[in-house]
């Protein structure tokens, strides 16, 4: 099973290369983005140090495996890609790993590249950070890809979800403490973590209990809702 799963994942990493516009959108454009928020704090001086460093990851989850994945598990089901992958001897869990495994590993190599233009002083909250959002955005994406028909769709039926993403993070840097109810908005737990490698001693369960809910929420939407196969 584990040469089945890998040769999915290289499929799936062939068919990104292949697409000029899956790669701009999934790995420059978060670059791009991500650079860009570093220039603009270090020439004004605001959002330095875990805000931008926040702020660069929120980047990276919306576009490249939240918009990335979603956009991945539509263009598969319009055509009948999901379906023939549900009839393989790959278990559905595995199907779903294969596929989300390629956008996952360029977000983790993205943060890599942006914080060493900025590396924090503790690197394990990050490294929590990147996993549990990671986590967080795909089970976003399986739940948006379920009201998502076709690819083209994409860039609508996400722009909530990248939103929720960017506006939880500029809402917590804006107050600077997060309380319990915007923590249900995805991008203020998560933004809520990253800072946790700048500031010593900040407790990260309150922040890593609010990403589980969310995610655990997002599953049982994608579980309900999702289909393998085009809608008649």
């Amino acid at each position: 099973m584990i040469g089945r799963l890998m040769s999915l994942v290289w499929a799936e990493l062939t068919l990104l290369r292949r697409s000029p516009l899956a790669v701009v959108n999934a790995l420059l454009l978060p670059l791009a983005l991500g650079v860009g928020w570093l220039l603009l704090a270090e020439s004004t001086g605001k959002g330095t140090d875990g805000d931008t460093t926040a702020m660069q990851l929120l980047m990276l989850l919306s576009f490249t495996p939240y918009a990335g994945v979603t956009t991945a598990l539509a263009a598969r089901r319009a055509d009948l890609v999901l379906k023939r992958m549900r009839t393989t001897a790959l278990p559905p869990l595995a199907v779903i790993s294969g596929l989300a495994a390629p956008y996952a590993v360029l977000t983790a190599g993205q943060i890599a590249v942006l914080t060493a233009l900025h590396p924090p002083p503790r690197w394990w909250p990050l490294l929590v950070t990147t996993a549990a959002g990671t986590v967080l955005a795909v089970a976003l994406a399986f739940a948006t890809a379920a009201f998502t028909p076709v690819p083209e769709l994409a860039q609508l039926t996400t722009t909530p979800g990248v939103l929720a993403f960017f506006g939880g993070g500029m809402w917590l840097l804006h107050t600077g403490d997060a309380s319990w109810p915007m923590r249900a908005v995805p991008g203020v737990p998560v933004a809520e973590l990253a800072r946790a490698a700048w500031q010593d001693g900040t407790p990260i369960w309150p922040a890593l209990s609010a990403t589980a809910l969310l995610t655990t929420a997002a599953v049982a939407l994608a579980v309900r809702a999702f289909r393998w196969e085009p809608r008649r």
